[in-house]
Order: structure tokens, then C-alpha cells, then sequence
């Protein structure tokens, strides 16, 4: 049986993949293409991110009316910080764009501060429930604060004109959390098949089959 929750918080973590995705291209693709093309690019997958983040933390919202888990509150809260941190990532980048590099890197800088915190939230909440999988969501959380923090230095290295720099710290970091939403997902999807196949054990076991015909005999 499908659960509303587990669904959203899933499909998030696909928008996750394809948010970092979308932002790591963008950074990697700034010297190779153009500087604004790359922003474009790194803005839109920030905005990705922030929407994957948003459909998970309703997630775990449902899950924690359904089951009243305070992991699920917690998650749930570093799922909303993320969400934000992302978003400030998105604006800073578009003001970025207009030409006011300073203030963009400088929000970019408590944007990436900012989804850190909600990714090692995120982790917290996950090591609480201790299963092989849910590490595995952890890790990918850690994967994607270090990748936000390694941002961060990135942008501060561009506030004090070391250019190379930090564009090898952005680009480092982008590629780290496109690593980190594939174990989340990863560890998701395990998560969700395990789950049926434990169901429909248990349907089994005890002898029920929903799409069996009853026959009678007279």
C-alpha cells in the first residue's frame, strides 16, 4: 500500500538529483560556455533543489501526523532550512547576474550557511532511526551540507578576489551534493521496496489475498 508521505519524500529526493545535477552542470559549464549561462543554470538548479526539499519536508510532515515519530519533526525542520538556504542560493545568484557580484556572493555565502545547517539536521534525524538505510540517507545528508560549506568557502575565497580559487571550491562543492542526493534517493527507494516486501510477507503469512477468488460450492 502507498503512503503519501513516503511518496513525496521520494519523489524530493528525484527533484534533489536533478537540482544539484542542473547546478553542478551550470558551475562546471561557466568557463566552458559562458559566465551567465553558468549562473542561469546553477540559479534554476538551486530553485530545483529548494522544491525537492519543500516536497519532502511535507512528507515527513504527513509522516509525523501518521506515526507521531519526532525523527520525522526533525527531518522534517532541516528539510525546510534546506529548502531556504536553497532559494537564498537561487536569489543571490540572479542578483549575481545583475551585475552586484559582491552582494550575491555575500548571500550566496549565508544561503550555502544556511542549507548546511538543515542538511546536518537532516542527519541527526537520520541516525536516530539507526537502520543500514537510513545511514545511507545520512551519509548523502552529510555528502550535501559538506558540499554547501565547501560552496561557502567558495564564495568568501571570491569576496577576497581569489577567483581560481573559488571557483574550484564551487565546483568541488556542486559535484559533493550531487553525490550525496543519489544516496539519499539510494537509500529512499531501498527503503520503500523493503517496506512492501515486508507487506506483502505479512499478507501472506497470514493468509491474505486481496485479488484471490472465493469459490463456492453447494
Amino acid at each position: 500500500m502507498n503512503d503519501p508521505g513516503e511518496d513525496l519524500v521520494l519523489i524530493g529526493g528525484y527533484f534533489l538529483i536533478f537540482g544539484t545535477l542542473t547546478s553542478a552542470v551550470g558551475v562546471s559549464s561557466k568557463k566552458i560556455v559562458s559566465e551567465d549561462f553558468g549562473r542561469d543554470l546553477f540559479a534554476k538548479g538551486n530553485a530545483i533543489e529548494a522544491f525537492g526539499n519543500s516536497l519532502q519536508a511535507i512528507g515527513r510532515e504527513k509522516l509525523y501526523k501518521k506515526e507521531q515519530d519526532q525523527t520525522e519533526l526533525l527531518i522534517m525542520v532541516g528539510a525546510w532550512s534546506q529548502a531556504a538556504g536553497n532559494i537564498t542560493n537561487t536569489i543571490a545568484t540572479n542578483i549575481e547576474r545583475e551585475g552586484l557580484e559582491v552582494e550575491g556572493h555575500k548571500l550566496n555565502t549565508v544561503g550555502s550557511i544556511i542549507q548546511a545547517i538543515g542538511a546536518q539536521i537532516e542527519t541527526t534525524g537520520a541516525l536516530e532511526e539507526g537502520t543500514f538505510l537510513t545511514n545511507i540517507e545520512a551519509y548523502g545528508n552529510e555528502l550535501i551540507g559538506l558540499g554547501a560549506l565547501i560552496d561557502g568557502v567558495g564564495n568568501v575565497a571570491l569576496l577576497n578576489d581569489k577567483a581560481i580559487l573559488g571557483d574550484q571550491l564551487l565546483l568541488v562543492g556542486s559535484w559533493v551534493q550531487v553525490f550525496g542526493a543519489i544516496l539519499i534517493v539510494y537509500a529512499l527507494t531501498n527503503k520503500k521496496r523493503q517496506k512492501e516486501e515486508e507487506e506483502n510477507h505479512s499478507e501472506h503469512r497470514y493468509g491474505y489475498y486481496p485479488n484471490k477468488k472465493i469459490e463456492w460450492y453447494i
